[in-house]
């Protein structure tokens, strides 16, 4: 029985670090999506002319969940309500941002282009998106030097930390 027991912690402590380390990883490859998200925003919105709500709907449809659903969301919102882009994108980011491995730095960057949403002309638009994009950019850099350092560490950190729990026990 106490053979079980141990197992299981070990197991548990494991899983744990390896959804640690999964998380980096997510996060990295995330951020990088977003960089793909916003050249395609510009795309659509400089070259295309296509409008902000549908503009938005295209993305999502190039990507994959959680980023496809912020921007089905936010598409949905400009065609049904009446408000600035800018209040909705803030307010779809703000609920948004629990289902996602993205840290403070990149909720902010994305925050901070909201902010100038749908208030500036075509081409100050895009010079936000760039701006955006160049910020991405550091974040995906320190997200991959993240990622290099802590994954093994976590993973064998859940296993080991299994181990002296189990020892400590005995």
């Amino acid at each position: 029985m106490k053979l079980v027991g141990a197992l299981l912690i070990i197991l548990t402590t494991t899983v744990f670090g390896w959804e640690f380390a999964t998380r980096l990883a997510r996060r990295t490859k995330q951020i990088r999506y977003l960089k793909i998200a916003f050249e395609a925003l510009e795309t659509e919105m400089v070259f295309g002319m296509t409008p902000l709500p549908y503009a938005c709907e295209k993305v999502a449809n190039q990507l994959s969940s959680p980023l496809s659903q912020f921007f089905h969301e936010v598409s949905k919102k400009l065609k049904e309500e009446e408000r600035t882009a800018r209040d909705i994108w803030c307010n779809t980011l703000e609920k948004w941002k629990k289902t996602t491995d993205l840290e403070a730095s990149e909720i902010n960057i994305l925050n901070q282009f909201g902010q100038t949403l749908g208030e500036q002309d075509l081409e100050n638009q895009r010079k936000q998106i760039r701006l955006a994009i160049s910020y991405f950019d550091q974040e995906e850099k320190q997200a991959m030097e993240s990622q290099k350092k802590f994954e093994s560490m976590y993973k064998s950190l859940g296993f080991l930390g299994g181990v002296l729990i189990v020892l400590i026990m005995l």
